[in-house]
């Protein structure tokens, strides 16, 4: 097999005092046994094992007074591992999302991230739009959880009606654009609106659907993850070699698309 650089863009990692917690919890709300801790010393060990080169760190803020302290985590973890690229987070009732962005920049974090059934908010929500237009008027990535089934808050429906009120979010639509909703994200959103990640996904996904995504969006606009501490490196690479895409397209996806629209 030819060797790859690759960029893991969906990692979640914890404080040593709560990861243990943290970490079960997110098994327990998606009945998963969890492949790893989701520490940030234990990222780096089990992705350079799988030959990782970086790694987008976030972690999501539940509620408003966990923003700050959240974005100070992740801020400190990407000093002590020049290998992470950290994202931060936002909530829909932080009081002042606009000084909190430029306080992210400011600490070098560079994107945002949102799980909007964690959090229990509705993307669409009128009340969440500043918060959207704050995150693209400062030119910071976003990396939002869509999708599940169980769920309303974060259905590519909504995502969708947020892209057409807030043009020119760079937006990452984690899970192909919608967990367990793929059929209605595969329709809802518009071709050249978003890029996605794949992680979480080839588990549930058949071949035949993961490459109608392919088609209509464009293979250039896939970029790959694992949901570290969910799922572990080596098997996701695993799962993604076996689609069977060429070795161009494999690069395309594991490291050079993201490389190039994020700038690297």
């Amino acid at each position: 097999m030819p060797d790859y650089k690759i960029i893991d863009v969906h990692n979640h990692i914890y404080p040593e005092k709560i990861v243990s917690k943290a970490t079960d919890a997110i098994g327990d709300f998606y009945d998963i046994d969890m492949q790893h801790l989701g520490t940030g010393n234990e990222l780096v060990a089990a992705g350079k094992k799988a030959g990782i080169e970086k790694f987008v760190v976030c972690s999501a803020a539940t509620t408003p007074a966990q923003v700050q302290i959240i974005n100070n985590f992740i801020a400190s973890e990407c000093e002590k591992h020049p290998e992470f690229i950290g994202f931060g987070t936002l909530h829909p009732g932080f009081e002042d999302c606009e000084t909190e962005i430029k306080r992210m920049k400011e600490m070098g974090l560079t994107g945002v991230k949102l799980h909007p059934d964690f959090q229990k908010f509705y993307i669409d929500d009128p009340k969440a739009l500043p918060m959207f237009k704050a995150i693209r008027d400062n030119n910071m990535w976003l990396i939002v959880h869509l999708g599940d089934d169980r769920f309303e808050y974060s259905q590519p429906e909504r995502m969708a009606k947020v892209l057409d009120e807030v043009p020119g979010l760079k937006l990452i639509g984690a899970h192909f654009g919608g967990y367990r909703r793929w059929e209605s994200a595969l329709d809802v959103y518009k071709p050249g609106t978003l890029y996605f990640d794949i992680s979480s996904s080839l588990h549930f996904m058949s071949k035949e659907l993961v490459f109608k995504f392919f088609d209509r969006f464009g293979i250039e606009n896939f970029f790959w993850g694992t949901d570290f501490p969910m799922w572990d490196h080596k098997e996701e690479l695993e799962l993604f070699f076996s689609l069977g895409l060429s070795e161009e397209q494999n690069r395309m996806i594991l490291y050079d698309n993201f490389a190039k629209a994020y700038g690297l």
